[in-house]
This record gives structure tokens, sequence and C-alpha cells, in this order.
């Protein structure tokens, strides 16, 4: 799975030579696992990517469900797990931010179908990239140090939240921003 940062990004975030390659696999490593943990607290796709999920639930007649994996790019299809049902995605519109989709020609959807979608942003907000940043350097120090002994990358300014305290520092909340709230 690409990453939020990629390796060229982490190597100057971490002031580590370009032409530098003996950390590279770690580096990498730091930045796939990061996006997860990033991810999962923003409660968004940030990363493009081709999703597939089954709708069970739908409202308004069989005209509107919800696609959870949001922000949703585009309806690749969308096709009933029994009986080969299709939907014409240009039939179909989805809010981008909420991932609710309309029905808006063809049968209702009235039983259980498969959505394949692309979910994600197009251009990582920069914000994000520098929130990861910052995560990428505070435990890639807390394995490795910074170098002196006071040098640590945890200082007053840390507030304690145990679901995130360890891996997402408060600095890089700040520039994640607050999750997006749970729809239901």
């Amino acid at each position: 799975m690409p990453s939020i940062l990629t390796l060229d990004e982490a190597k100057r975030q971490l002031r580590i030579p370009a032409d530098d390659t003996s950390a590279d696999t770690e580096i990498q490593a730091y930045c796939d696992g990061i996006t997860p943990v990033i991810e999962d607290y923003k409660r968004e796709v940030i990363v493009q990517r081709t999703v597939t999920e089954d709708i069970e639930w739908v409202s308004q007649g069989g005209r509107r469900f919800r696609l959870w994996s949001v922000p949703v790019i585009s309806i690749t299809s969308l096709t009933a797990v029994a009986g080969g049902q299709t939907w014409d995605p240009a039939g179909l519109r989805v809010t981008r931010d909420t991932g609710l989709v309309r029905v808006l020609s063809g049968p209702p959807l009235t039983c259980l179908a498969e959505a394949v979608y692309e979910a994600g942003y197009e251009v990582i907000p920069d914000h994000y990239k520098r929130g990861a940043a910052v995560v990428l350097q505070h435990t890639w120090e807390t394995q490795r140090g910074v170098g002196g002994r006071r040098a640590g990358v945890v200082g007053p300014e840390e507030t304690y939240d145990p679901r995130w305290s360890y891996t997402i520092p408060r600095k890089a909340l700040e520039w994640l921003g607050a999750s997006r709230p749970v729809v239901g």
C-alpha cells in the first residue's frame, strides 16, 4: 500500500542524506506503518486506493446507501451479490465527504450488493504530510534518540491521551486536525 510520506520526504524530515540508503528499508516500513495509524485516527482514507465493500443497508426505498471509506473519489461498480444485477455508475451520485450515494437511475437497491470504488485523496493535503512527518520523527527518535541526554522528543507540550499519546504526539495532532465525526 502506498504511504502518506514518500521515502524522500521521510529522509528529509529525519535529516538523512538522500544518498545514504543504509536505513531505507526501515524508514519505508515506518512510513507504511504510520499511514494506517493516521487513517484510523482521522477515520478516513488518505492514501488513494480501491475499496470493495458490501452494501447491506439502504434507505429511501432502495435509493440511498452509504459507503464507509471516505472521501469517495468515484464508484467503479455496484453489483448484486446474488443474481448479478448491476447499476451503471453514471446513475449513482455520491457525496464525496460523507459517502452518501443516491441511486438516480436504474432499479432500487433492495438486495445485498458489492460496491467497488476509489477512496482517498487524489493529492494528499500538505498538513497531513506534515503531521505524518512529525509522527515519523517521533517514532524514529523514540527508537534511536536524537543525540544528547536532554534531547528527548516528548516534552512538556505533550499531553497524555491513552488512545494516541505514544504513536501520535500532540504536535502531530495539531497538523492532522480533529478526527472525522462518526456518521451513523
